[in-house]
């Protein structure tokens, strides 16, 4: 009994000894209450989408749950308890704990106490409710792993942490079931809310617990021999065994790294964050409760950030690795004034594209991150270099307030434009039911030029950032093309071609004993510097010294360019395989998630998808990195204004104008523009008979139907005097990907380089596999010539 009161005393002290801090007017967050009735509500997190080639979205028994309305459904939110919500316990020494599975759409959910009693993953309110996983046998590690060291271990016991592995594994839960002062779990779930079965650890089975889940050897000292509060993912081991490895953070303020095959090392000392003071079971129904924030950033630096209550701080964790496990390579601590109890952390964007890091625990790039301050209700928005931009204050729409010792958790939906927050304790409109879920809306920079993202749509914002015109603030240069995507497609409307059809970029290569490609490089010659801008900058324009190859590239309209990722790798092959003579051939890039793709983009089709055309159009032409297209080599970091080497944009920028690009319609044929009828259908006839649809395919089938895209979408040879000596991935110097011809009537200019100012011109300037058709069309008729092109004037 002494050591439980010692330690409610202890935590009350904490909250005691915190410095103050000075309350500057903070504008308010209106917040919508999703759901009451969660007893020590804390952790919260979204379930996302889990990746292709990861167990949960393979394996049919487990994407199963992930189905509309399911307890993993992508729109539901998990959120943590330490009630069984009347579940039977499985540990009666211990904690009692649950985690919840809410569909947030629809009235306020008030969670029925008693409503798990079954034991098993049981629902209320016709499935808005669910039990994803309990302190009760049903979710016992000794399930799968009898054997296990830590078999008598349930999923959850008093949970309070929780970083999903949407990429390539499962969902792991942090818990406190005897308090901070003694032994934690950190715990690997099935969509069943079971621990792992078939687990690759016998000694550990599913549930890492205190000591006993040690690697035998351990390669750096490390126990939870305290209450485990926060994980996240770090990605695949070093070790080369592409096992998940997640840090852990115990009460002790130390963090230990979990690997799921070779089981736990140390990472951090103790005391690297101020211990945390978390109840005992006795007293664990205590609205007052503490608990710490962690996630991390992966590119370009491997970065661990941990709220430290104790010191208003942020404290940050630089990683290196050898070919174990991970290492602390630099320690770093921020203490920005607007920092009042924090007690949380999320990513402004988190990481959903990249599946060795996807996770709710992943920033996006150089993300922002929220700071959920307990002591005075408010939500920070900071830099990773400390620097807060932006704080709101969190209302309800009543316009109350929360005070001291209330927000307890906090994340973001995966499209960046929602913020969900748990309350410890109850609330003046629900006072009987404790523990309360609301959601508020994303906010940015207080300095930012542009609207609130909340208020916009992802296609809206898109539209927004096609339009702006970038300035050295927001990431632009040193060196760049142009200040805006409009420059560059404006003809005959945004989204279109250049001013007169033309906007030319200069790619550039370097032939010495044969071709070559500029690997690991930005391959585009760029024409202006901020220097122009007023930013000292010595860096030369132009083609760079080591270049002997300059190729000119016109922008092609962007219409429809979403139908075009719907067309899977499996359509474009199985044409490809249909074809005699000319027979194209794909060109297989990898994406950015290291898969191999059939590439599909650009002059050469050598990007597979088109998030990834967005990103490297704004780092070759605007200079503008981002988590797909990260590394600039015209960077100098000793001029040109750049405050370091990391990345311009989170990724939020290249997701919105993808996402407006996905809204911008496909330019359907239109009949009406040819001369007449008959015309345009004999022209239909001769473009398939003189051999043009052998590689301009009238249309490929996709998922949401057929696409009249009139391209197979693969290479071809066209010939010496398009053989530009510049490769790119499989693509030699003269093939070139089958230009889409739908939108061809709107077009001012043709070829990749603009060179063909007429149909007429383009047409015979075909080469090589293209040869065979020029030459039909040059001995047709004059009235045949016509009717061919009346018919791709309606295209």
């Amino acid at each position: 009994m002494f050591d439980r009161v010692l330690a409610l005393v202890c935590f009350f002290s904490l909250l005691l000894s915190i410095p103050a801090r000075a309350q500057e007017h903070v504008d308010g967050l209106s917040a919508r209450i999703i759901a009451v009735g969660i007893p020590g509500a804390s952790a919260v997190a979204p379930v996302g989408t889990f990746h292709k080639g990861g167990p949960i979205h393979d394996k049919p028994e487990f994407a199963a749950f992930t189905q509309p309305g399911q307890v993993l459904d992508p729109k539901r939110i998990l959120v943590t308890s330490h009630s069984n919500f009347g579940a039977p316990l499985a540990r009666l020494e211990a904690a009692e704990g649950a985690v919840l599975s809410l569909d947030p759409n629809g009235p306020t959910l008030i969670i029925p106490k008693q409503f798990a009693a079954n034991g098993e993953q049981a629902h209320a309110l016709e499935g808005r409710i669910q039990l994803f996983t309990a302190q009760s046998p049903k979710f016992l590690n000794s399930i799968h792993s009898p054997g296990a060291a830590s078999a008598t271990f349930p999923s959850v016991s008093n949970p309070i942490g929780i970083s999903i592995n949407n990429g390539f594994g499962r969902l792991w839960f942090s818990n406190t079931p005897y308090g901070a002062q003694q032994i934690g779990a950190e715990s690997i779930v099935d969509p069943t809310g079971e621990p792992l079965n078939n687990a690759p650890s016998k000694l550990l089975g599913g549930v890492f617990a205190g000591s006993l889940t040690n690697r035998a050897e351990q390669v750096i000292p490390g126990a939870l021999n305290s209450g485990a509060v926060a994980s996240a993912l770090l990605g695949m081991s070093p070790d080369g065994s592409k096992r998940a490895v997640f840090a852990v953070l115990a009460a002790d303020g130390s963090v230990v790294q979990t690997h799921t095959e070779f089981a736990l090392d140390g990472l951090a000392p103790p005391a690297t964050i101020t211990p945390i003071a978390v109840p005992a079971p006795a007293v664990a129904v205590t609205t007052m409760r503490t608990r710490a924030g962690m996630i991390f950033n992966w590119v370009p630096d491997r970065v661990l950030y941990i709220t430290d209550a104790s010191r208003n701080a942020v404290v940050a964790l630089t990683l290196t690795s050898d070919e174990k496990v991970f290492r602390i390579r630099d320690n770093r601590t921020f203490t920005p004034p607007e920092l009042n109890v924090p007690v949380d952390l999320a990513p402004v964007v988190s990481e959903i594209a990249n599946p060795g890091f996807a996770s709710n625990t992943t920033l996006a790039g150089n993300s922002d991150m929220y700071v959920l301050n307990r002591g005075n209700g408010t939500i920070v928005r900071m830099r990773q270099d400390g620097t807060v931009v932006a704080a709101r204050k969190v209302t309800l729409e009543s316009g109350e307030e929360f005070g001291p010792g209330q927000l307890n958790g906090i994340a973001v939906s995966p499209d960046a434009q929602r913020i969900w927050v748990t309350v410890s304790g109850a609330i003046p409109s629900y006072p009987d039911d404790p523990g309360v879920l609301l959601e508020l809306p994303a906010f940015g920079s207080d300095r930012a030029s542009l609207a609130d993202p909340a208020k916009l749509t992802s296609s809206e914002l898109g539209a927004t950032l096609f339009r702006k015109e970038f300035s050295p603030l927001d990431g632009l240069g040193p060196l760049y093309n142009a200040r805006s995507c409009l420059a560059c497609h404006q003809s005959p409307a945004p989204g279109g071609m250049g001013r007169n059809g033309l906007a030319l970029v200069s790619r550039v290569g370097r032939i010495d004993e044969g071709p070559t490609e500029f690997r690991d490089v930005v391959p585009v010659a760029r024409s202006a510097s901020v220097a122009w801008l007023g930013v000292p900058c010595r860096l030369a324009r132009g083609p760079p010294a080591s270049a002997n190859v300059i190729s000119l590239r016109n922008a092609s309209p962007l219409y429809g360019l979403g139908s075009i990722e719907e067309i899977t790798d499996e359509v474009i092959i199985a044409n490809a395989n249909l074809q005699r003579r000319p027979k194209g051939r794909p060109n297989w890039v990898k994406d950015s998630h290291g898969q191999e793709r059939v590439g599909r983009y650009g002059w050469k089709a050598d990007v597979a998808r088109l998030e990834e055309f967005v990103a490297l159009a704004f780092r070759n032409e605007m200079g503008i990195t981002s988590p797909l297209a990260p590394r600039d080599t015209a960077y100098d970091d000793n001029s040109c204004g750049k405050a370091g080497p990391g990345l311009d944009d989170d990724g939020s920028i290249i997701r919105a104008v993808t996402a407006y690009l996905l809204a911008l319609p496909a330019q359907s044929p239109d009949p009406s523009k040819g001369s007449d009828a008959i015309s345009v259908e004999q022209g239909q006839n001769l473009f398939s008979s003189i051999g043009c649809a052998m590689c301009h395919t009238p249309a490929l089938a996709s998922r949401g139907g057929d696409v009249a895209l009139y391209s197979d979408l693969l290479l071809h040879d066209m010939g010496p005097s398009f053989n530009d000596g510049i490769i790119q991935g499989a693509a030699t110097g003269a093939e070139w990907r089958t230009t889409p011809l739908r939108g061809f009537r709107l077009r001012a200019r043709f070829l990749h380089d603009g060179r063909a100012e007429t149909p007429v011109d383009a047409i015979l300037a075909h080469d090589g596999d293209g040869a065979a058709a020029a030459r039909s069309f040059r001995q047709l008729p004059e009235a045949h010539r016509k009717a061919l092109l009346a018919f791709m004037s309606t295209l």
